[in-house]
Parts: structure tokens; sequence; C-alpha cells
């Protein structure tokens, strides 16, 4: 129920923003509409990703865990599942369609449009709160734990990723590895992470 509120109030802000064009920005909106989709189904969108694999690193997979690679994942993720959501909506509405029956028939792209939407602003705050953190074993600790919620969604949705041009084949088993090599090293921090959100013990389960 909370991520199809979040879903309205997306495509409220969609349509606004859709509604307060003028023609010329109609006209470069569906044209970025064309190219978007044309570059899409050329995987074009992942030239400069296969150049990033390209360059020598010292660690393998050490490219996929540039925050501002995770911020540009997020955002395109989100903006490219609403568009699709408004374009389906705006279909089935179309000649007096039924606005229920269109919102029920596309419920799997809105949850999508808000789960990614909700990611992403996590995403942003986090890397908020760790660039306030002072250098240390604090601000280390949480980057690490940062990396691992962004490497946990993209091994979720890793296949969502590569059909749409964003993640190599390469690059997806990347994420794997860093998801393992991450609980592994967070693994002996456990405790303090766990206690960290102030849980009662009562709340927690019994070893």
């Amino acid at each position: 129920m909370l991520l199809q509120l979040v879903a309205k109030g997306l495509l409220t802000n969609f349509r606004d923003e859709f509604g307060s064009m003028d023609t010329v920005a109609m006209v470069r909106y569906v044209a970025d509409q064309v190219v978007s989709a044309v570059l899409e189904r050329t995987a074009a969108r992942s030239l400069g990703q296969l150049i990033a694999d390209a360059i020598p690193r010292g660690e393998e997979g050490s490219s996929i865990l540039d925050r501002e690679y995770h911020a540009y994942l997020f955002a395109w993720r989100e903006k490219h599942v609403l568009e699709a959501a408004a374009r389906r909506l705006r279909k089935l509405m179309a000649n007096d369609g039924d606005a229920f029956s269109a919102f029920n028939a596309v419920q799997d792209h809105l949850l999508l449009a808000a789960r990614a939407h909700v990611e992403r602003v996590v995403l942003e705050h986090f890397t908020a709160a760790i660039d306030r953190c002072e250098e240390g074993e604090v601000k280390s600790l949480l980057d690490k734990v940062c990396d691992l919620h962004v490497m946990a969604s993209l091994e979720r949705d890793r296949g969502w990723f590569m059909e749409h041009g964003q993640l190599s084949a390469a690059r997806a088993k990347a994420v794997i590895t860093n998801v393992n090599r991450l609980c592994l090293e967070l693994r002996p921090h456990a405790q303090q992470l766990v206690d960290a959100f102030g849980i009662p013990e009562v709340l927690l389960p019994v070893s």
C-alpha cells in the first residue's frame, strides 16, 4: 500500500512536469524517448561501461564500487521505469479508458517505480551521511555497508539492468563477487551494526 502511494505521487509529479512543457520542450521530450529506445536496443549506452571495464585496476571488480556510478544506475532505473509506467497508463486510458482498471493493469511497473525511487533516495541520504563523517573506522564501516546495500540491490535486479543495457555480463558477475566479499568483511561487525539500531533485546532472536 505504501509503495502504491509513492507510485501515485511519482505519477502526479510526472504528469505535472509533462503538462507544463511547451511545444519545443514536448518535441525534445519525444525525441529523447526515441533516442533512448534506440540506444537501449543497440546497447550503445554500455560503451562507457565497456571502456571503464578495460581500464587496468588494482582489484577485480573495483570499478563497480564507484559511488557516482551507483547514483547514475539508481536514477536511470527510476526514470526509465516511471516513464514506461506512464506510457502504459496513457495507452490504457486513451479513448476514455477506466483509470482504476488501467492503474491495476500496470501494478508491476508502478511498484517497481516506487521501489526504485525509495532506493535512490536512501542511497542519496546514505552517501550524504557518509560524507559528513570524519575519516576513521566508522566512516570506513559505513562505506562498506553502503556498498553492500547497492550491490545487493543490483544483484536482485541484475537481470533487469542487463536486459536494458546497463550492466555487462562481466560486471554482473562482479556484483555477486562483491556481495560475497562485503558480507565476509562485515560479518565481524554484525553485532556492532545491529546495536547501532537500538533494537530492544526482547525483539532480537535467541541464538
